[in-house]
C-alpha cells in the first residue's frame, strides 16, 4: 500500500472499497447463510405450527442470495490479480449485487402469465447470468489493458 493517492476521487474510492480478503470472507459467509436457508427444512429451523409460512420466508431469502455464488467465484478469481483489476470489477459489484437482491425481493412469487413468467427464481437466474457475463467482460478487458501498458 505504498502508493499515494493523486486526487480526491482516488481518496474517496479507496475509502469505500472493500478489500479483496474482506469481500471473499463476506461472500463465503453469505454462501453459508444461503445453505442454511435452502436446507431449513432438513435442519428443522421452522416450528410445526407455522411451517409453511416459515419455509416460504427461508426459500425467498435463499433465492435472494443466489447472486452471491458468482460474487464468490469472481472474488476468488480477482484475489491474485492486480489491484486495478479488482477495483474496476468492484465498482460494478457494489451497485449490481444490491440491485439484484432488490429485484429478486420485489419479483412476484408466482407468475400469472405463461408467456412472460417473471418470478423470483427467473429473476435470480437472470441477474446472476448478467452479473457473470458483465464481470467476466470487465475483468478480461481490464486485465488485457493492464498487460499492454
Amino acid at each position: 500500500m505504498g502508493q499515494t493517492l493523486d486526487n480526491e476521487h482516488d481518496l474517496l474510492t479507496a475509502e469505500i472499497m472493500i478489500s479483496k480478503k474482506n469481500l471473499l470472507v463476506i461472500a463465503l459467509g453469505f454462501i453459508v447463510t444461503f445453505f442454511v436457508f435452502a436446507f431449513a427444512q432438513e435442519i428443522s429451523l421452522c416450528p410445526a405450527y407455522s411451517y409453511s409460512a416459515c419455509m416460504g420466508i427461508f426459500n425467498g431469502l435463499a433465492e435472494a442470495l443466489l447472486p452471491v455464488f458468482p460474487l464468490f467465484l469472481f472474488s476468488l478469481i480477482t484475489y491474485k490479480m492486480r489491484e486495478e483489476v479488482y477495483q474496476a470489477w468492484f465498482r460494478f459489484v457494489r451497485w449490481w449485487i444490491p440491485l439484484s437482491v432488490l429485484l429478486i425481493f420485489i419479483a412476484p412469487e408466482y407468475s400469472h402469465d405463461w408467456l412472460y413468467p417473471i418470478e423470483k427464481g427467473s429473476v435470480a437466474l437472470l441477474t446472476s447470468a448478467i452479473f457473470l457475463i458483465v464481470s467476466l467482460l470487465i475483468i478480461v478487458a481490464k486485465y488485457i489493458s493492464l498487460r499492454r501498458v
